[in-house]
């Protein structure tokens, strides 16, 4: 039904009626057309990637003056390629940016603020959460384009059948994993694996065990006074780190190659019905079914489990554009950001990928209340604001590091948690 409904979303998009944002960018070609350059980390996804250009095409046919080119860069490559692009002063007219990353570009100085080239009243139609987490120092350094609040995204057909419900701890996580895997063919080799982990060393991983971590009840980066402190040394970062090895070498619920595993990896597990549980946000559901067409509908998402007397975390996972404020097209690049985040091509994108509208309009339609997207909505109400520390992306990747030391049994839980510890204190330290 929603792929019905994305057809005719995506049809209604060159009506859609823009608020206009000033005269057209300068430095426009002889016969007054100019070019927008868009780096997107979303356009080189599936599904996600032909909704964006769908969006771009419609654009292009309402506004012929104005061409939108691409560049495509992976999530995980392109913070260091818009560094080194901030370097050579050859930035794009437009760039994803995230919580992540927006005090970095900010210290870069590469944002143009986007209060005045969108309007206070546009700006205001923005959900709280995701708006208050775009802003630094009351400055809107990015239009957000969605959420996928990071939640457990599991088989609901298997649970079904198996007569489970999700799991509110890491015990019954662990409990329902092993019961979901199985053997099907008795070749004494599981043929589905109940969860299928994102264990590679980069932000991948480590931006889903940081969230893992909270709910045991600490904290990789908090403020202290005018400083940061670290609790990547706790006893609570000792247990998340734990789990992560006992999931793979005591219960033997992971696919095999967890370190090789990135998000595209597990999400074919998933879609392949190799595994039977993710740690994701609601994207991944369109993302599997785009592969297995026959998983619609038996998809669902639940907020984390947690640790016995703490409660459930999440991360907002929001991306949303920039405008770089050596762009020679402002006004046009801002046309551009209202066009993509209309309340027609929130629900069209929400309808394809499962991420999550911004928009108060888009967010409030009865699509987005959907079966399988309410546990990641409730999800969403405990998202933590990420520290907005220039080094924070570098943290993800110690977290990585260090429960990969666990699983490989080449440190225990505890020397791992002391050695990210070390790790983060120095980076605190160079920060100054």
């Amino acid at each position: 039904m929603f792929r019905k409904t994305l057809a005719a979303v995506l049809a209604l998009a060159t009506t859609t009626t823009l608020t206009a944002c000033g005269g057209g960018g300068s430095g426009a070609a002889d016969d007054g057309t100019i070019t927008l350059k868009v780096m997107s980390a979303t356009v080189v996804e599936k599904p996600e990637g032909d909704v964006e250009r769908g969006f771009a095409d419609a654009f292009m046919k309402e506004n012929p003056n104005i061409k939108v080119e691409f560049i495509g860069t992976p999530m995980n490559d392109i913070y260091a390629r818009l560094t080194t692009m901030a370097t050579g002063g050859d930035l794009p007219d437009v760039f994803t940016n995230s919580p992540e990353f927006s005090t970095q570009a900010s210290s870069l100085g590469i944002v143009e603020p986007l209060d005045d080239l969108l309007g206070a009243d546009y700006v205001n139609g923005f959900e709280k959460v995701p708006l208050d987490q775009a802003r630094l120092d009351g400055k809107l350094q990015f239009a957000p384009f969605f959420t996928i609040p990071t939640g457990l995204l599991y088989r609901k057909d298997l649970f079904d059948k198996a007569g489970l419900q999700p799991p509110k701890t890491w015990d019954e996580f662990r409990t329902d994993a092993k019961k979901l895997t199985v053997d099907t063919n008795d070749d004494d080799v599981p043929d589905r694996y109940g969860f299928a982990m994102v264990g590679s060393n980069n932000g991948s991983g480590g931006s889903r065990f940081i969230p893992i971590m909270r709910t045991f009840g600490t904290q990789e980066l908090r403020k202290e006074g005018d400083s940061w402190a670290t609790g990547f040394d706790t006893p609570e970062a000792v247990s998340a780190f734990q789990l992560y090895g006992d999931l793979v070498n005591v219960d033997k619920v992971v696919p095999p190659g967890p370190f090789q595993t990135s998000y595209a990896e597990a999400v074919a597990l998933m879609a392949s019905d190799k595994a039977a549980m993710m740690v994701t946000g609601p994207h991944s559901i369109g993302a599997i079914t785009a592969q297995s067409p026959q998983l619609e509908g038996k998809l669902a998402g639940a907020p984390l489990p947690s640790a016995p007397g703490h409660e459930t975390a999440s991360v907002l996972g929001m991306l949303g554009f920039s405008i770089s404020n050596q762009s020679k097209h402002k006004d046009a690049a801002a046309k551009y950001l209202q066009f993509v985040l209309s309340k027609q091509n929130q629900l069209a994108w929400n309808a394809k990928t499962g991420r999550l509208p911004v928009r108060s309009d888009a967010a409030a339609d009865p699509q987005v209340q959907r079966p399988e997207l309410k546990g990641f909505v409730e999800a969403q109400k405990y998202a933590f604001q990420l520290p907005q520390a220039p080094f924070y992306p570098r943290l993800q990747v110690i977290a990585a590091e260090g429960y990969q030391s666990v699983i490989s049994q080449k440190a225990s839980a505890q020397q791992a948690a002391a050695d990210a510890a070390k790790k983060t204190q120095t980076e605190i330290d160079q920060a100054g």
